[in-house]
């Protein structure tokens, strides 16, 4: 599974990387033509608003598995290993459930949408509102991912927090670190 989900993650960037360069492509290009011959290309804002969503719910998904969502660990993090595992699972359970929630509104959005067609690109809609489920599936797996590694054990302490570390935290290291080359030189 291991190697299967960085491929899968290898993938997600590259796919985000090309959505965002294709979005500074037509949206530059776009500027240029409008500004030096008062014309443009038609299609170019929609297809950057649609790349723009695509990129966000994919984004949400490779945050998600790399555990760079805005949290606050200053509750889990002073818990004890026994705690932070209840929390850790509730946590899970509650994201799987809301994301299934979220996965089942969207593809009923999908389905109702797949006949709308959108103004100057003529994309089927339900093309945005797929990109919802990807994303609300994606973080499904995740975190029952994140719960069957816990049950295996196959999961250290450290990813029993589920934020990546904090500023302050950083802060604390790095002055800490200071401190002792400062005592060092001494």
């Amino acid at each position: 599974m291991g190697s299967f989900s960085q491929m899968v993650n290898r993938l997600l960037h590259a796919v985000i990387a090309i959505c965002l360069s294709c979005m500074a492509i037509f949206v530059f290009g776009n500027v240029v033509l409008r500004y030096l011959f008062n014309s443009g290309i038609t299609w170019a804002e929609e297809a950057s608003r649609y790349l723009f969503i695509w990129l966000i719910f994919l984004g949400a998904i490779v945050a998600s598995r790399e555990n760079a969502h805005l949290g606050v660990d200053t509750l889990v993090s002073r818990l004890s290993v026994k705690n932070r595992r209840r929390v850790y699972v509730l946590n899970n359970l509650l994201l799987a459930i809301t994301m299934g929630l979220c996965a089942d509104g969207t593809w009923k959005l999908t389905e109702l949408t797949i006949n709308q067609v959108s103004a100057s690109m003529r994309l089927p809609l339900a093309f945005v509102y797929v990109s919802g489920f990807v994303c609300s599936v994606g973080m499904v797996v995740i975190a029952l991912n994140n719960l069957y590694r816990l049950a295996a054990r196959k999961m250290d302490e450290s990813e029993l927090v589920m934020t990546v570390d904090s500023e302050e935290q950083n802060f604390v290291g790095q002055t800490l670190e200071e401190t002792g080359k400062g005592e060092e030189k001494s």
